[in-house]
């Protein structure tokens, strides 16, 4: 199976790979799965927003503008792929988000995750999490 836009059909899959994204970076917020499937189907439905879905990957993302700027950026929201296919989608979240006029792209690795310099990326930011 190619790289492909998720449909509606897709999103239960793609919250399977939600739940194995969150154990793979030991995230600390665990799935709320009605949640989960509802800001996918949201994402696929925006203009501003985008689902990429493989035979074993997705990757969920959005445009926005950040409180410091109005500078459009895409931000991602989840990338996943079990299947090999984590390259073919962040390229075509990358030529998406110059479809969409963004000068910026983020992305988020888990903490053990790969160094993306060798692709044109730097760390700008690194986040934090405590259960309060």
């Amino acid at each position: 199976m190619g790289l492909r836009s998720a449909t509606a059909a897709d999103i239960l899959s793609i919250v399977g790979m939600v739940e194995a994204l969150r154990d793979a970076v030991g995230g600390p917020v665990p799935v709320d799965r009605a949640w989960t499937a509802r800001t996918l189907a949201s994402l696929i439905a925006s203009p501003d927003g985008a689902v990429w879905v493989s035979a074993g990957g997705f990757l969920a993302a959005s445009i926005q503008r950040s409180v410091i700027s109005p500078v459009p950026m895409a931000v991602e929201h989840g990338w996943w792929a079990a299947d090999g296919s984590g390259l073919r989608l962040l390229r075509a979240y990358e030529a998406w988000a110059r479809e969409k006029g963004a000068a910026f792209v983020t992305l988020s690795t888990g903490v053990d995750g790969p160094d993306l310099a060798r692709l044109g990326y730097r760390r700008a930011e690194q986040a934090w999490v405590r259960s309060i």
